[in-house]
């Protein structure tokens, strides 16, 4: 598979150190990138993995938090779904892997955290996205984001995992209010946390000429939806789209860490969209509700912010 990309990562105005970070992994072998300079990858069989990560807990630990979860996801499903047959596989073990691998990589960070007492609390948002077989298979943790641009429109594909946006689901909250609300960055879910995780998943089928952005809070909540609309839609490199992104970003105060990935699915093989043809965009199975978040949120709170 022939897909374009570009990925980039910013300190930002304010923050002195750059706990975000991206992943980029074809999952049959080769070495993933990790906040690396990009290379030409070769999409294979077990197709592509894209991932940004949002780490927090103060000091140094956010740094770690979302480098050890990224190279987590990717070890894991390089090894339970990559060295396998995926075209001899269903899409339901696909599904299943990619679950498992979000939760090994927040036992991963948890472990690193126990083991140093520096880096007690940590964690990170994941946003992971498998393009495979002309779909992406989305895991969301926290409120980094995955969106699809579409002939001409922007889709959120993924829903923040935050105190806000439970608010405005029970209609406490507007969405207007939701944008400016002080807790408006308060995660409910994160890797890390000590208590069962609640991955949400998502399949989206592609099409030809799709374009895919994951990015971190530092860059959605400082760029609203319809300038990033505008910027996609004028079907710019991915380079060019993130780097204009980036600089909406700083331009707009630039008040956190700024990450962002851009996928160009121009390749032959996928179907162009149909006349008529919607959105397909479906959550596979049921996620569980983790308990006891709350506590450990505080705690982690009080060393540091995502």
């Amino acid at each position: 598979m022939l897909i374009d990309y570009a990925a980039i990562t910013h300190p930002g105005k304010v923050r002195k150190n750059n706990e975000d970070a991206y992943l980029l992994s074809a999952l049959d072998g080769e070495e993933p990138i990790i906040n690396g300079p990009a290379r030409p990858l070769k999409v294979g069989e077990a197709g592509l993995l894209v991932a940004v990560a949002d780490g927090m807990g103060g000091a140094a630990a956010g740094e770690v938090a979302s480098r050890e979860g990224l190279a987590a996801v990717s070890l894991f499903l390089f090894g339970h779904w990559g060295r396998s047959t995926p075209s001899r596989i269903l899409e339901a073990e696909l599904l299943e892997a990619l679950e498992t691998a979000v939760e090994r990589a927040s036992d991963a960070v948890l472990r690193y955290s126990d083991d140093d007492r520096t880096a007690r609390g940590m964690g990170s948002t994941l946003t992971a996205v498998v393009v495979w077989n002309q779909c992406a298979y989305v895991a969301q943790i926290g409120d980094s984001r995955a969106y699809l641009m579409r002939s001409g429109h922007l889709h959120q594909i993924t829903e923040d995992q935050t105190l806000v946006n439970d608010l405005v689901a029970q209609g406490s909250l507007t969405r207007e209010q939701a944008r400016t609300h002080p807790q408006r960055n308060m995660i409910t879910q994160a890797l890390g946390s000590p208590q069962p995780l609640r991955v949400i998943l998502s399949r989206l089928v592609l099409r030809r000429g799709d374009r895919i952005l994951c990015c971190s809070d530092g860059l959605h909540g400082e760029v609203p939806d319809p300038l990033i609309q505008d910027v996609m839609n004028k079907y710019y490199s991915p380079r060019r789209s993130l780097e204009i992104l980036v600089e909406e970003a700083l331009a707009h105060g630039g008040r956190d860490n700024i990450t962002g990935v851009v996928l160009a699915l121009n390749d032959p093989t996928i179907p162009l969209l149909g006349e008529g043809e919607t959105l397909d965009l479906s959550h596979p199975g049921r996620p569980t509700h983790g308990r006891g978040f709350w506590n450990w949120l505080r705690g982690l709170m009080r060393g540091g912010q995502s």
